[in-house]
């Protein structure tokens, strides 16, 4: 009975600091109660005792509920019992009236357990141990229990630990707070929401005083105003949609990068192939230009003995001539005339059949004839050549015209002004090959014309020559068979020198023709050789770059597919984010909704058939851990205590 009247004395408390809090209770009508349910459990959180004490304005009473030890905790006012209820008159302005029901269902099912060392042990065998102590914790919907306060309270549960029989306290869910000594561990549970954690620590002599448990209904009466952010979602959709169109304008024109380079990647093959074919044939001509210097060297080479042999004859004739007067001609002296003489003549025949040989070599249709049978077609390689350049051109004016359209530093528009950096160099090798066809053409041409004169004037000379022996043999068989008088051999010899001044003055000038055709040529074989190089860097060069259009086309390809996916997927994120802020305003209401729980409006615990109620707090207070009792051999003398003292003691 003692142990009631300390009990009734610790409800009073709760009830008057309950009723000072202006959030416990939402405000009803005058003659509504309010609930406040308090729950006794053991350690383990199993439900000993469920009391309530119901508030009540004044006036006449009716509440229904089935209870025992009724009682009006703060008036002298006479309750009226009976099977299901009570009823009562007061003119007090608040009456708590309290009862011990006999139903000990409530909403949730509490599980408190404890392990020391990984052992399970009870409330009664925990108290007092020390290791490693780790209580369980979890909070889960009475099934046995009807109605819905689960969905309709949050659950608030408080552990008290001492920090000084207590360290390495760790409680991950919880929001811990210092209370002096004592660490606070505080679980918040929303509605309609359960718990399952752990607490764990090292404890010596371990005790933890009993938990606190409280349930209300929050009433949050909270509205969320998205007219912030509204402007911004608009952005974002807005963005989102300007995103979608780039991507999908993104995704054409690196479609067209793709085709073009497609056919870049096409041409620079046969730019290769081309350049291949020309780096062949360029090494066929320089081949025959080196062998036709060589033919010219060696016609060069015949110079001095052109020139000494006419030399000797001059000098024979002018000796004849200035020795006629006293001697007649010696027949060894006419023998070395008509030997020189024939030396001449075969050197002449020689010189003019080199001619007509470099006449047929030299000409530019020789040349195409020449890289013809190499397998290259000039004339076809600069007609391609020109449809090339036109090609790439028009490419490079849509390349242009569609980077403007991308963003500045970009990778879409780096790359697209190197591969325009990179058609301009190819059209500048193959203006470059065009002009060199053509150069060559011209050059042919004027070195044509130079043999063409050097081998008419070869002919006719051969043509004179070949008289002047004919004559020359005439004189000396003439001139051996018979004796001839000094006089008419000295005018014939005369003559004949005479003649002959004008035959050595045209060997001279041959001979000079021919060194100034050496010292041209050597100007043609430089030429060859510098377009033989130019001509292997352009087919390394056009190697390179097809290697190059071939990674370019590579990356260009990944770029088209990257940009589809990217348009897909914008074009997907448009799509979902179509009426967002409709659909964010109606989570946010959602979410508020479970937080605040489903509505619990006139409902009682105590019974379905109260309908006036405005509030139903929940308290649960489990017993506390304690070490083992010290025996006390003197039971203390108890004092008797008013109701007010015990209350002021209860706060001390």
């Amino acid at each position: 009975m003692k142990r009631y009247t300390r009990f009734t004395a610790a409800f009073l408390a709760s009830v008057l600091v309950v009723s000072c809090a202006p959030l416990t209770f939402s405000a009803g009508a005058s003659d509504a109660k309010e609930e406040v349910i308090y729950v006794m459990a053991d350690a383990s959180g199993e439900v000993k005792d469920v009391y309530a004490v119901n508030i009540f304005g004044s006036g006449s009473h009716t509440d229904y509920g089935k209870y025992k030890d009724l009682k009006i905790l703060n008036t002298r006012d006479v309750l009226t019992e009976s099977a299901d209820g009570y009823s009562f008159t007061s003119k007090a302005d608040k009456v708590y009236v309290q009862g011990t029901l006999t139903d000990t269902e409530i909403p949730w099912d509490i599980s408190i357990r404890y392990f020391l060392d990984g052992k399970e042990m009870s409330a009664s065998e925990i108290g007092g141990k020390s290791g490693r102590l780790e209580i369980k914790f979890s909070v889960a919907k009475n099934k046995a229990y009807k109605a819905d306060f689960y969905n309709g309270c949050a659950v608030q549960a408080d552990f008290t630990l001492d920090t000084k029989i207590c360290s390495n306290i760790s409680a991950p869910e919880a929001t811990v707070a210092n209370v002096g000594s004592n660490k606070q561990l505080t679980y918040t549970i929303l509605p309609g929401k359960g718990i399952d954690t752990s607490i764990t620590a090292y404890v010596t002599d371990f005790e933890m005083p009993g938990t606190s448990i409280n349930g209300i209904r929050l009433n949050l009466n909270m509205t969320v105003d998205t007219s912030r952010f509204s402007d911004r979602i608009t952005q974002l959709t807005d963005g989102i949609a300007k995103l979608d169109d780039g991507a999908k304008t993104l995704s054409d024109g690196t479609g067209t990068l793709k085709d073009g380079t497609a056919v870049l990647k096409d041409g620079s093959k046969k730019l290769a192939s081309g350049a291949d074919t020309l780096d062949s044939g360029i090494s066929t001509l320089e081949s025959g230009v080196r062998t036709m210097q060589e033919g010219l060297n060696a016609l060069y080479s015949q110079n001095n003995t052109l020139n000494g042999g006419s030399a000797q004859v001059k000098a024979a004739l002018d000796t004849i001539q200035s020795s006629l007067d006293s001697v007649s001609a010696d027949t060894e002296s006419l023998k070395e005339l008509v030997q020189a003489s024939g030396q001449i003549q075969d050197a002449l025949a020689q010189l003019q059949s080199g001619a007509s040989e470099l006449e047929q070599a030299a000409s530019y249709s020789a040349f195409e004839s020449t890289m013809l049978g190499s397998g290259l077609d000039i004339a076809s390689l600069q007609s391609g050549n020109d449809t090339a350049v036109q090609a790439l051109n028009g490419q490079i004016a849509k390349l242009t015209e569609m980077m403007a359209s991308l963003p500045d530093g970009s990778a879409e528009k780096q790359e697209m002004q190197a591969q325009i950096d990179s058609s301009k160099n190819i059209v500048q090798l193959l203006t470059g090959s065009s002009g060199m066809i053509s150069g060559t053409k011209a050059y042919f041409g004027g070195l044509s014309d130079g043999t063409k004169q050097l081998s008419g004037g070869l002919s006719r000379l051969n043509t004179s020559y070949s008289s002047f022996n004919s004559g020359l043999q005439t004189l000396v068989n003439t001139l051996s068979g018979m004796l001839v008088k000094l006089s008419s051999l000295s005018d014939g010899i005369t003559e004949l020198a005479n003649q002959y001044s004008g035959l050595d003055s045209g060997i001279h000038q041959y001979t000079d023709g021919v060194a100034k055709i050496v010292s041209g040529y050597q100007s043609l074989t430089d030429g060859t050789s510098a377009i033989a190089g130019g001509s292997r860097e352009l087919r390394t060069g056009a190697a390179d770059l097809t290697n190059g259009m071939s990674d370019l086309y590579d990356g260009t390809e990944d770029l088209s597919d990257g940009s589809k996916k990217l348009a897909d997927g914008t074009g997907e994120l448009r799509s979902k984010t179509d009426g967002i802020d409709k659909t964010i305003d109606g989570e946010i209401d959602s979410l508020i909704e479970t937080i605040k729980g489903c509505d619990l409006t006139d409902v009682s615990f105590v019974s379905e058939k109260n309908k006036s109620v405005s509030g139903v707090q929940f308290v649960i207070k489990t017993d506390a851990i304690t070490k083992p009792a010290v025996k006390v051999t003197e039971q203390p003398k108890k004092e008797k205590l008013s109701f007010w003292q015990k209350l002021i003691r209860l706060f001390k």
